[in-house]
């Protein structure tokens, strides 16, 4: 058995809620790094077939063409950093 005060109780209370909402975080940023990876993965295989002069530019993983890949990239690429937070500026001096 541990004995608490109410004070050390509230912060215990207060560290394992904050754990919890960064472990939900996680997951979302992890879930999100594994959509960027999948994109980027049939961009890099349409890419290689259009170089290729393969399957006329079809990603092998999605099917979509090159330039349907190319024009929701930006779209795309935008999400993550509203999930995980703007580039980090410098400290002012």
């Amino acid at each position: 058995m541990v004995v608490l005060t109410t004070k050390e109780y509230a912060a215990l209370v207060a560290a394992r809620r904050q754990a919890g909402g960064l472990a939900a975080r996680l997951r979302v940023v992890g879930d999100t790094l594994r959509g960027t990876i999948d994109f980027l993965s049939a961009l890099i295989a349409a890419l290689e077939s259009e170089a290729a002069g393969g399957s006329g530019g079809r990603s092998c993983a999605t099917g979509q063409p090159l330039p349907a890949l190319l024009a929701s990239a930006p779209a795309f690429l935008r999400h993550p950093s509203g999930i995980v937070g703007g580039p980090r500026t410098p400290p002012s001096r």
